[in-house]
């Protein structure tokens, strides 16, 4: 792989686009310092991937996009793109030619291509990791880099040797193990705190599950003969209504009969009545048509008078409208003429106009005004040629007389050259008197560089040691706090338990939430007593479930809240009215009897404390309760009392009434109520305890932070002076390196000096000259006379036209009067043409409406019919009369057949009512029983969600008295368990799956960190095996090329630790000829800088890269050293590709390119490109 090119724009002092080709072999970088060089070298180390501005020598990011000068404005972004030749596939990707790019924006946006591809940062730093390249690699190697080698602690120069072993990526991946074991560990951590809390909560609910589990059992029970008596109820009532629908069904038939015969009694009587109506109808029709026969018969004889008169009137009024037809049409006639005239004459002016218009437009192309623009024209563009020439005679005369004075000034300058060889001459002397100088002023700053390097060394190890003291006592102070945390997180978890009411039966929790709403609710008995810790487990015993006893100050409020539970729905609880109950007391005789009883501690209720209001509860619960130490005393005790007193032990062992023993241990050791309360307080007994040690951590971390600042704030100022005369002696190392690079400037002048005085220009030439400049000016002067006749004939003509011009005008005049009378003329005669077309439309109109009245007329004549005489109407009249007779006799008839129908159609409405009552009180039977049925079917569904066939085949075969009494005896069995918290057993399978689950969780996360310390172990492994062949191969070839970059001597690595190899040192040891084994911080400066490239040289050998980019790492050698540097690189012309950026003149030599930075403009770098043979032959180098 090879480094083909780089473009870089925008970046630092590189404003304008700069495209750098790099060859095989090794590229020299050349120019002044402040030049820009530098800027090359971090534009390929920001393009791979560098991520800190402060290795950019700026102070953000932005700094690095070029910022302007005086005559230029700042850029808004950089870019850098990079070209490699990847045919070897060096870099893993299939592409041959692999070109990356990186850009930035003012505003802070960044830009990242890989072969113009739009990519993260993270896969160009991916591209080169285990590559040898990168932005911190030895691909990439500045004078600092150097110095890093020499300067740094052993421990810190074991990177070196990892980045060529290739084992970044190893400790990358061992980072993001370690990183994800931590997690594993926190995740770990916090399932082993719930599954401890739920381990807790499963005691409880275990009991109360028990207990909901023989209270479904027997709830199943009670289901299922509930259920039966359901579908028993069911099947009496399906045959009740068996036998009422037979019942039904008779009494519907009869009903039935009742109804036809209704029905055709009452038809008949419709169809009589619509034949009432019919002929009642008929007699209204006659009638009316009776009165208008009759008025018919008055009217026709008038009618016959008015008609005849009509029709005289009408033949008048059409004979007036054919003669104004016939008027209109002849108008019509004579106005068609007279438009045809009109458009004739109209037709001949616009043919006379356009004639007219012509000859004016013929008039005025040959018009006067054009020629003398034309001949105006050509006279401008004579005197144009004329000045033109004119100038070109003055530039001549001109010249005549720069050429007198450059003669003049070539004299001077040969002489101010003459005088400036001198000069420089004696500057070159006083140049190296002053390199003399500063090379002994270098040379004692670094020997008082060393001896504060050695007092560094000496406090950088007491801070050390007060940094570590303050990591331990941190450490101290950091599990302290970790442990108060832990213990705040237990109390503060605790504390939500107890808000919660968590452990408490479903009703006693209902009803703590409601005391807010009660005043007279007082809380728990758990709330509101208090027991000392060595009694609590007994106490505990002792109350059992009465623990959730609700405390009320009456009976009032008690009821209240029962009452809200009861219709909410919300459980049961069990409530202690201070107005109600009364303490229990232990007989006199019994307490004589045991008082002296060793193991006898007290009665229960003297062992509890509670407001003086409030005792009663505790002398209710426990008067009558005794306690002993062992179970052997109570034992004893019960026995002695004749078993009259429940006794319980410290240790929670009970001896009830009558000598029943309870005792012994769940496996889960679950808390109660009262232990619960013990643990908060004994938990905020120690945070506060805790708190306080805390703080007293606190202070011995703040003491001993302040030994090891102050320590550091030393050691800082130490690096500070160190670091100070370090700047001195790199300034006069600049100093020297500046009078060397103006000794070389000064004999480089003395050179070109002697180039310019050369280049003067000769007497020969100037003559020359002087003949060409004489041809010129006699040629322009032919020029000049020949335009100035030329203008004085066109002047002429242009005078001749101006005369001609009056006549022309006078008859242009003319001729525009007549085109004004024709088109005068033509307006007239189209206002003549649209006033004859508006009257030819008018009488057209007229006509039309005159023949439209006409035909109105004719459709208006009104004739009587001819089969309508007055002797016609009078014979349909008395026809009319004998019809009107005949039907008002069968009316008369139809009006009495009605009266017979209306009586028997009552008497078939009245029995037919009778059996409709009867039918109507069957069907009630029947539809109560089927209500009966539904509210049975309808409790299966709701109740037990089953339909009546699912519970036949849940039925019981017992007899209906069994059936009766076992219903009863399930339903006083329920009632007696009471309030049963059902949820308990779905929480307590919760909780267990729960619990399962973060088990299973918490034997996952302890495989996956073994599995994790594996791969860091097998990781360790690979990465020692890999630092250790590589550190050997490496020492090889550092002695090697000691003896060859010294001429002499030896040099070796050795490892400061070699048992460890993931954390060891590397120290180097160094015998320049002459001298003895040492390390390297004990060498002089030259033989620092060349110990470290030495190394450099043999990693190179080791690993080699396919380039290599040098910047100034030959500055602090002499010249020998410079010379055996520079040699020794061409060993790797084969295998490595070096871009040098150099000022020393033994580098140059052997330099195949040359590239040279220059700031032509301030602040702004240029590249100049030379051959090597071409900057020999100019002297360049």
């Amino acid at each position: 792989m090879k480094l083909k090119s780089i473009e870089i724009s925008g970046f630092k002092s590189f404003a304008d686009r700069t495209k750098i080709e790099f060859r095989d072999g090794m590229t020299g970088i050349v120019g002044p310092n402040g030049s820009g060089k530098s800027n090359i070298t971090e534009a390929i180390r920001w393009v791979m991937g560098e991520q800190s501005a402060k290795s950019l020598r700026g102070g953000k990011m932005p700094d690095i996009i070029f910022a302007g000068t005086e005559k230029r404005k700042p850029l808004a972004r950089a870019s850098v793109t990079i070209v490699f030749d990847n045919a070897d596939h060096f870099l893993k990707t299939n592409y041959t030619e692999v070109v990356v790019t990186r850009r930035l924006f003012r505003n802070g946006d960044s830009q990242y291509q890989i072969n113009h591809i739009d990519c993260r940062l993270k896969d160009i730093l991916n591209l080169f990791i285990d590559t040898g390249l990168g932005r911190e690699s030895f691909s990439i190697i500045s004078q600092g880099r150097v110095e890093s080698i020499f300067n740094s602690k052993p421990e810190d120069r074991r990177s070196i040797i990892e980045e060529v072993a290739g084992v970044l990526e190893y400790k990358q991946n061992k980072q993001k193990a370690e990183s994800e074991l931590a997690k594993t560990s926190g995740y770990l951590e916090r399932v082993n705190d719930l599954i401890v809390e739920l381990d807790k909560q499963r005691g409880p609910l275990e009991e109360q599950a028990s207990l909901a589990r023989d209270y479904v059992d027997q709830k199943q029970r009670y289901d299922r003969l509930d259920q039966t008596r359901l579908v028993r109820e069911v099947d009496n009532n399906l045959k009740t209504q068996k036998e009422l629908q037979a019942d039904l069904n008779f009494k519907t038939e009869l009903l039935a009969d009742l109804t036809k015969k209704a029905q055709t009694t009452t038809d008949d009587r419709n169809t009589n009545k619509s034949n009432v109506a019919e002929y009642s109808t008929k007699r209204d029709q006659l009638q009316d048509q009776l009165v208008n026969l009759t008025r018919l018969e008055e009217q026709v004889s008038g009618q016959q008078n008015l008609l005849a008169e009509q029709r005289k009137n009408r033949e008048a009024k059409s004979q007036e409208l054919n003669q104004q037809i016939k008027s209109d049409q002849d108008d019509l006639e004579q106005l068609e003429a007279q438009l045809k005239m009109v458009d004739t004459n109209l037709q001949e002016l616009r043919e006379k106009l356009s004639k007219l218009t012509n000859e004016a437009k013929e008039m005025d192309r040959s018009s006067v005004d054009q020629q003398k623009a034309h001949l105006t024209n050509e006279i401008d563009d004579l005197r144009a040629d004329y000045m033109q020439s004119l100038q070109q005679l003055t530039s001549i005369k001109n010249e005549r007389t720069f050429m007198q004075k450059n003669v003049e000034q070539n004299e001077q300058k040969a002489a101010n050259l003459d005088l400036n060889v001198q000069g420089i001459q004696a500057t070159r002397a006083k140049q190296i008197a002053e390199k003399e100088r500063l090379e002994s002023e270098v040379a004692n700053l670094k020997e008082k560089l060393d001896q504060l390097q050695i007092s560094g060394t000496k406090i950088s190890k007491a801070f050390d040691t007060a940094n570590q003291q303050y990591q331990e006592v941190r450490n101290s102070w950091l599990k302290a706090s970790d442990v108060l945390h832990r213990a705040e997180t237990r109390l503060e978890s605790l504390k939500g338990l107890q808000s919660e009411h968590a452990g408490f039966y479903q009703g006693t929790k209902a009803a703590l939430r409601l005391k807010n709403q009660y005043q007279g609710l007082v809380g728990a008995v758990s709330e509101i007593i208090d027991v000392t810790s060595e009694n609590t487990l007994a106490i505990e015993t002792a109350l059992g479930g009465q623990l959730q006893n609700i405390v009320t100050t009456d009976e009032a409020t008690a009821k209240s809240v029962i009452n809200t539970l009861r219709t909410q729905r919300l459980g049961r609880a069990t409530f202690l009215p201070l107005s109600v109950i009364r303490p229990k007391h232990v007989a006199d005789n019994i307490l004589q009897r045991i008082s002296g009883i060793d193991g006898f501690v007290g009665i229960a209720s003297d062992l509890v404390q509670t407001s003086s209001s409030q005792h009663v509860v505790a002398e209710y619960l426990l008067g009558s309760t005794l306690v002993t130490n062992t179970l052997d005393t109570a034992v004893e005790i019960s026995r002695l009392i004749n078993q009259r007193c429940r006794i319980v032990t410290l240790n929670g062992d009970l001896v009830g009434v009558g000598g029943t023993m309870t005792g012994g241990q769940n496996k889960n050791n679950r808390q109660g109520l009262l232990q619960q309360d013990q643990e908060i307080k004994g938990l905020q007994s120690s945070v506060g305890q805790m708190q306080e040690q805390l703080l007293k951590q606190e202070h011995d971390v703040s003491e001993v932070k302040e030994q090891r600042d102050q320590l550091e704030i030393q050691l800082q100022e130490q690096r500070t002076t160190y670091t100070d005369q370090k700047q001195i002696l790199n300034r006069a190392v600049d100093s020297l390196d500046f009078a060397s690079e103006r000794l070389s400037e000064t004999e480089k002048r003395l050179k070109a000096t002697g180039f310019e005085l050369r280049q003067v220009d000769t007497e020969d030439d100037v003559e020359e000259q002087r003949q060409k400049l004489d041809q010129s000016e006699a040629r322009l002067n032919q020029e000049v006379q020949k335009i100035k006749k030329e203008t004085e004939a066109k002047q002429i003509q242009l005078q001749q036209l101006s005369e001609n011009q009056d006549a022309y005008q006078q008859q242009r005049m003319d001729l525009q009067v007549q085109i004004t009378q024709v088109t005068e003329q033509i307006k007239q005669a189209e206002t003549d043409q649209k006033r004859l077309a508006d009257t030819q439309q008018e009488l057209i109109t007229n006509i039309a409406s005159a023949k439209t009245n006409l035909q109105r007329l004719d459709q208006n004549q009104v004739e009587v019919p001819a089969n309508k005489s007055l002797d016609d109407i009078k014979s349909e009249r008395i026809s009319a009369e004998k019809q009107l007779q005949a039907v008002r006799d069968n009316l008369d008839e139809l009006e009495n057949k009605s009266e017979q129908l209306d009586l028997e159609l009552e008497r078939n409405t009245e029995l037919l009512q009778n059996m409709q009552s009867e039918v109507t009180g069957i069907r009630s039977d029947i539809k109560i029983a089927g209500n009966t049925i539904s509210i049975s079917i309808d409790r299966l569904e709701e109740d037990y969600d089953k339909t009546l066939d699912q519970a036949r085949q849940n039925v019981l075969d017992i007899d209906s008295v069994t059936l009766e009494r076992d219903f009863k005896l399930a339903k006083r069995g329920l009632a007696e368990l009471g309030t049963v918290n059902i949820g308990a057993i779905e929480e307590f399978d919760r909780v267990s799956e729960r619990y399962d689950f973060l088990s299973s969780q918490k034997s996952d996360l302890l495989k996956s960190a073994e599995q994790l310390n594996q791969s860091i172990s097998e990781m360790d492994t690979e990465a020692s095996s890999r630092f250790k062949t590589t550190f050997d191969e490496v020492a090889e070839a550092f002695s090697e090329v000691f003896v060859k970059m010294f001429g002499g001597g030896q040099a070796k690595l050795e490892l400061t630790d070699p048992d460890n190899l993931l954390d060891t040192g590397i120290e180097i040891k160094a015998q320049p000829p002459g001298k003895k084994l040492q390390r390297l911080s004990l060498l002089s400066g030259g033989e620092k800088s060349l110990t470290a490239i030495t190394l450099l040289f043999a990693i190179l050998q080791v690993k080699p890269v396919p380039f290599c980019i040098l910047d100034e790492v030959e500055a602090a050698f002499d010249d020998a050293n410079v010379d055996r540097f520079a040699h020794y690189l061409k060993t790797f012309r084969d295998t490595t590709q070096f871009i040098v950026i150099t000022h020393r003149k033994g580098t140059m030599v052997e330099a195949d390119v040359l590239y040279g930075v220059t700031m032509q403009e301030s602040g702004v770098s240029k590249m100049v490109s030379v051959s090597l043979e071409e900057a020999q032959e100019k002297e360049l180098v």
